[in-house]
């Protein structure tokens, strides 16, 4: 994919994700099943004593997931990083008070940080974004931010749009909840557009493999339900 072309596909689904930003928790509920347990989990589940100084949150959004996180880790500091600047400006409203923050601009997959940076690093439905290829080199570079003993920890859907029944076992079952919270028809269209176009999901099996292969010496499931769940690696 040419230069021009990733340009035109980073500022379309950024623009896309601005739009959402008006109700975005309210929406968010509807559509994602589980979702405040999927943010939940993730502060939830991680070996025990651990207690994060530095924290990135990859694709923070309005920073739903960042307050889950401070909920568990009041003192730490954090990085936001999302593509864009009008999710961080939800977040740097939201979080005001609290100054030990720092804010990136930044699509995740081109962002880079010092070796050895954060002890805890947070992914909120923001890797099913990616391609394979993209998944297993993002959780490289994610390996080589965390410091001994770090964290990665990543809540999402998780399946593979190549099997013939992802249709019925995830895309119906999906639908099934989305209506019955009160999605009307014409959303639930709109949102499945956004899902054929910019929704690249995996399965949890290639996903922990691609941890393992980054160098995490555990790759677990730690919370799910169905195609639903959140996935750690610990270095």
């Amino acid at each position: 994919m040419g230069a021009k072309l990733i340009l035109l596909f980073t500022m379309t689904i950024k623009e896309e994700f601005n739009t959402w930003l008006a109700g975005y928790t309210e929406k968010m509920t509807r559509w994602v099943p589980y979702y405040q347990e999927l943010l939940q989990a993730l502060r939830q589940n991680l070996p025990p004593g651990f207690q994060p100084g530095n924290i990135l949150d990859i694709g923070c959004g309005n920073g739903n997931a960042t307050i889950q996180v401070m909920t568990a880790f009041p003192h730490a500091h954090y990085v936001l990083l999302d593509g864009s600047n009008e999710m961080l400006d939800a977040c740097r409203q939201r979080f005001e008070d609290k100054k030990d923050i720092q804010y990136v601009e930044a699509y995740f997959q081109d962002a880079d940080f010092p070796d050895n940076s954060f002890d805890l690093i947070t992914a909120a439905f923001a890797l099913h974004h990616l391609d394979s290829a993209e998944k297993a080199a993002i959780f490289k570079k994610i390996y080589r931010w965390l410091r001994p003993g770090g964290v990665v920890t990543s809540s999402d859907i998780y399946g593979t749009k190549r099997d013939p029944a992802y249709p019925q076992e995830i895309l119906a079952t999906w639908k099934a909840f989305v209506m019955a919270h009160g999605t009307p028809q014409d959303e639930w269209d709109t949102l499945m557009e956004h899902h054929a176009e910019y929704d690249k999901p995996d399965t949890y099996a290639d996903q922990l493999q691609w941890l393992h292969d980054a160098g995490f010496g555990e790759a677990r499931i730690s919370w799910h339900v169905d195609q639903w769940g959140n996935i750690q690696g610990i270095k």
